[in-house]
C-alpha cells in the first residue's frame, strides 16, 4: 500500500472516530424535527459524491442535473417505499477515450453511460436516542459497470444541525485508501472483481461486495443558521481513476476532500456548489414532489349538497314508479343536478323502493366522490318510498361496479363521527350488469362527436447520442360516439418545436418495430397518429371486451382484441390480448409498403393488487412486435390521489448481442393527476415514459383504450384506498 493511500486511510478512520465521538456527546440534544434529506451528484440520498444513510419521505420523486469538470449526470429518484429508495441516471463523461471497431483508440471518445441504483435503509434514526440510520446501497447493478459500487452507511444528526455519515465502500468506492476486503475471508472469491458489463442491463450478482479493497468514506453536513442554507463537507473514497486516463482529458483528482454549500430555494427546488476534488466546480440542481403534498390548495371548488333526511310523514305512495312521464321528469330533473356536479347521467331504472343509475365521472379525480355525489344528488331528488340507491359508473363507455347504498344509513351517517369507516362497511359493491334493460331511461346521445386541441410535449430520454431530447406537437383529436360503446377516434399531430431530421433507418438485427421510431417524429408534415374504429363491450359482470380496427398508433395499423376478467371483489384479474398488425410508413399516412413488415403479435397478463403500500403488479406472457417470446414484469406504486410510480422489464428469446445497448428491455413510468397541481377538480392525468433506449426487442403495440387501466379504479380495493372522499 502507497504512502498516499495510508494516509488517506487513517484521514478516514479520524473521520470516522471524530464522528463517533460526537455522537456520545451531542445526541441528547436531538429533538425537532429534521428537514427533509438532500440529494447528492448521484441523486441519491447524500453529502457530494458519496451517500448516507438516510431517506427521503415516503413516495418522493426527484429528477435533478448535476455536473463538475467532464462529468454530468442526469437523475431520476424515487422512494419506491419507507425504506427502499432506487435512481435512474444518465451520465456523460467528456473525453472518456475509447478503441473504435477499427482498432483506432479517440481520446476524445465522449461516453454516454445508463446506470441503476438501489438503496435499502436497515435501520432508521433513532432522533431522541443513540441509535443511527444504517442504509446498504448497490449502485450501477444495472448499467455498464462505470460507476458500479455497493457500500454500507450510517448516519446520525446530533445538536439537531449537524449530520455525520461514515460508510464502508466497495468496487469503484474503494478505489481511496482501501484495506483489505473483510469478505476475502469468506471465499478467496470476493477479492476477485469484474467491471465489464459490455452492453449492460444484466445484474452484475458476481460483483456485489467483491474486490481486492474495501475503503471508508464520510462526511458532514451543517443546516446553518441561515434558513435553508446547508454547508457540507466530506471524505471521499472514489479515485475516478477511469476518467483520468485519456490524454484528452481535464480532470485531475487532486484531493479526497469535497465541500459545498446548498441552497432549498423552496420545497421542491434545491441548488447546491461544490469544490469537488481540489480540481473543480461542480454544481447541482434539484426538482423535488411528493404524492402526498399537492402543488396547490385541494379544498377549492363547490362544496357538496346538503343531505337532508327523510322526514317520518313524507309521502311514501308508489304510483309515481309506474308512469313513464314522472321517471322522464325526474331523469331530466337527476341530469340537471349531476351536470351542474361535473358528472353525467348515462341511464336510469325506477322502482318503487330502488333506482338504477349508470354515472359517467367527469371532473373529479377520485370515484368514491363521484359516488359520495351522486347518493346526495339522489337523497335529495327521489321519492320518499325508494330505499336503496344503486350507482353504477360508467368510464370510457364500459360500466364498471355497481355501488348499493342503503338510503337510510346513508342519511344517518351524513355528518356523524366515524362516517367514513361506516358508509364504506354498509355497502354493496359488485361488478356492473351490461344494461339496465329495455324499460330503463337512456341518455340521447348518439351520434355525438367530441374533439381536443392540445399541446402534446414528448420526452425523449437516454438516446445513445443524445441525452435528452424534448419536443412539442400540438394534438388535433376527435372522436365520434355512434352508439353504446362504439366510437371512432382520429389524431392528427402537428410538430412544433424541436422537430427532428429524418435520421435515416437503424441499424438493427430485427425488424425496426421501436429503433425507427425517430423517423416518424422528423418533418414538420402533420402526422396522421391514430384513425380507429373501437367497440368496448361488457359480456357479463366481471367480463370484458375490446376490439379495435384501423391506424392503432403512430407505426402500426391492423386489428386489436382483448378480453378482461376483473371481478369487483377481487385484487386481481385476467386478461388476453391478440392483435394482427402492419409496420406503417413513416412517410406516409396509408402506406404500408416501405417495411413490408406485419406480424401475429399478443399477450396474456395477471393483474394482481397486493394491497401493500398501494403495489400493483402486471405479468405478461406472449409474442412482441419483432416476432420475439417471452414475458414482461411491471411494479407500480399507485397512491390514492392518482400519482403512479413503476418501473417494469421484459425478457424474451432475443439475445442480448441482438437487443444491443441495454440487453434487455425496461424502464420506469410516471403518472401525475392533473389535480395534483391545479386548484380545481379534474381527470387529466399526466403521464411520463422513461426508458432506457428505443430497442426492438421485447416492444409492445401502443394501444390507447387497453381494458385494465379504463376498469381499475372501479373495484373493491381501489375504492377502499380513497373512500375518505366519499363525504366530500
Amino acid at each position: 500500500m502507497s504512502q498516499r493511500r495510508l494516509r488517506a486511510g487513517f484521514a478516514t478512520l479520524a473521520l470516522a472516530s471524530a464522528s463517533g465521538l460526537a455522537l456520545v456527546t451531542g445526541v441528547a440534544a436531538q429533538q425537532a424535527p429534521l428537514p427533509r434529506p438532500s440529494l447528492n451528484l448521484y441523486g441519491t440520498t447524500g453529502l457530494i459524491d458519496m451517500p448516507s444513510a438516510q431517506a427521503q419521505p415516503d413516495g418522493q420523486v426527484s429528477i435533478g442535473y448535476s455536473q463538475f469538470s467532464e462529468t454530468s449526470r442526469r437523475n431520476f429518484t424515487f422512494q419506491i417505499l419507507p425504506r427502499l429508495s432506487g435512481t435512474l441516471r444518465y451520465s456523460t463523461i467528456k473525453n472518456w477515450g475509447q478503441t473504435n471497431d477499427e482498432g483506432i483508440y479517440d481520446p476524445s471518445y465522449d461516453l454516454y453511460d445508463r446506470s441503476f441504483d438501489l438503496q435499502f435503509q436497515l435501520l432508521d434514526e433513532d432522533a431522541k436516542g443513540w441509535r443511527p440510520a444504517v442504509a446498504i446501497g448497490l449502485r450501477d447493478f444495472l448499467g455498464t459497470g462505470v460507476y458500479s459500487g455497493e457500500y454500507i452507511v450510517a448516519s446520525k444528526t446530533v445538536a439537531n444541525d449537524f449530520t455525520l455519515t461514515g460508510g464502508v465502500g466497495w468496487g469503484r468506492l474503494s478505489g481511496v485508501g482501501g484495506f483489505k476486503n473483510p469478505f476475502c475471508a469468506l471465499s478467496s472469491s470476493f477479492c476477485e472483481r469484474d467491471n465489464d458489463f459490455g452492453e449492460g442491463g444484466k445484474v452484475a450478482f458476481g460483483t456485489f461486495f467483491h474486490g481486492e479493497d474495501a475503503a471508508l468514506f464520510g462526511g458532514v453536513e451543517w443546516r446553518t443558521p441561515i434558513e435553508n442554507l446547508t454547508l457540507k463537507a466530506e471524505y471521499s473514497s472514489d479515485a475516478y481513476n477511469r476518467e483520468q486516463q485519456s490524454s484528452a482529458s481535464t480532470f485531475e483528482r487532486k484531493s479526497p476532500f469535497n465541500f459545498g454549500a446548498e441552497y432549498r430555494w423552496r420545497e421542491g427546488v434545491t441548488i447546491g456548489g461544490y469544490y469537488m476534488y481540489g480540481d473543480a466546480i461542480g454544481f447541482n440542481i434539484n426538482l423535488s414532489g411528493n404524492p402526498n403534498k399537492p402543488l396547490t390548495p385541494q379544498d377549492l371548488g363547490t362544496g357538496p349538497l346538503p343531505v337532508n333526511a327523510r322526514q317520518p310523514n313524507a309521502p311514501t305512495g308508489t304510483a309515481w314508479a309506474s308512469d313513464p312521464a314522472t321517471r322522464d321528469q325526474l331523469a331530466l330533473a337527476l341530469s340537471e343536478v349531476l351536470k351542474a356536479e361535473g358528472m353525467r347521467l348515462e341511464e336510469m331504472k325506477v322502482a318503487p323502493t330502488v333506482v338504477d343509475v349508470v354515472v359517467t365521472n367527469l371532473r373529479f379525480n377520485e370515484e368514491p366522490q363521484a359516488i359520495g355525489r351522486t347518493a346526495r344528488v339522489l337523497s335529495a331528488g327521489m321519492p320518499a318510498s325508494v330505499e336503496t340507491f344503486r350507482v353504477t359508473m360508467m368510464q370510457d363507455d364500459l360500466v364498471t361496479t355497481t355501488t348499493t347504498i342503503d338510503r337510510s344509513d346513508f342519511e344517518g351517517q351524513v355528518d356523524r363521527p366515524g362516517a367514513t369507516l361506516k358508509s364504506w362497511d354498509s355497502i354493496g359493491l359488485q361488478g356492473a350488469i351490461p344494461s339496465l334493460g329495455p324499460t330503463a331511461w337512456v341518455r340521447d346521445a348518439y351520434p355525438s362527436l367530441d374533439w381536443s386541441l392540445v399541446p402534446a410535449p414528448y420526452l425523449v430520454l437516454l438516446t445513445p447520442n443524445d441525452p435528452i431530447k424534448l419536443g412539442v406537437n400540438i394534438d388535433l383529436g376527435f372522436r365520434l360516439e355512434m352508439a353504446p360503446g362504439l366510437s371512432a377516434t382520429a389524431n392528427v399531430s402537428q410538430p412544433f418545436i424541436n422537430v427532428p431530421d429524418d435520421p435515416g433507418p437503424s441499424e438493427t438485427n430485427l425488424p425496426p418495430v421501436r429503433s425507427d421510431a425517430p423517423r416518424y417524429y422528423s418533418g414538420y408534415a402533420p402526422k396522421l397518429t391514430q384513425l380507429t374504429a373501437d367497440y368496448l363491450f361488457k359480456l357479463d359482470r366481471d367480463l370484458y371486451g375490446r376490439a379495435s380496427v384501423g391506424l392503432i398508433e403512430r407505426m402500426f395499423g391492423g386489428v386489436s382484441g382483448e378480453i378482461l376478467w376483473k371481478p369487483a371483489e377481487q385484487s386481481w384479474g385476467v386478461g388476453a390480448e391478440l392483435n394482427w398488425v402492419a409496420q406503417r410508413d413513416f412517410d406516409d399516412a396509408f402506406g404500408f409498403g416501405y417495411y413490408d413488415y406485419n406480424v401475429v403479435m399478443g399477450l396474456a397478463s395477471v393483474y394482481w393488487e397486493t394491497g401493500y403500500y398501494g403495489l400493483e403488479t402486471q405479468f405478461s406472457a406472449g409474442r412482441y412486435l419483432a416476432g420475439d417470446w417471452g414475458g414482461t414484469v411491471n411494479l407500480t406504486r399507485r397512491f390514492a390521489n392518482g400519482w403512479a410510480v413503476g418501473a417494469y422489464f421484459t425478457l424474451t428469446d432475443v439475445t442480448s448481442e441482438d437487443f444491443g445497448e441495454g440487453s434487455f428491455d425496461k424502464g420506469v413510468t410516471l403518472e401525475i393527476p392533473f389535480r395534483w397541481t391545479v386548484p380545481f377538480e379534474t381527470k387529466t392525468n399526466n403521464s411520463i415514459g422513461l426508458t432506457s433506449v428505443s430497442r426492438d426487442g421485447g416492444a409492445n403495440l401502443d394501444v390507447s383504450n387497453r381494458l385494465y387501466p379504463i376498469v381499475r379504479d372501479y373495484d373493491r380495493y381501489h375504492l377502499r384506498q380513497s373512500w375518505g372522499t366519499f363525504w366530500q
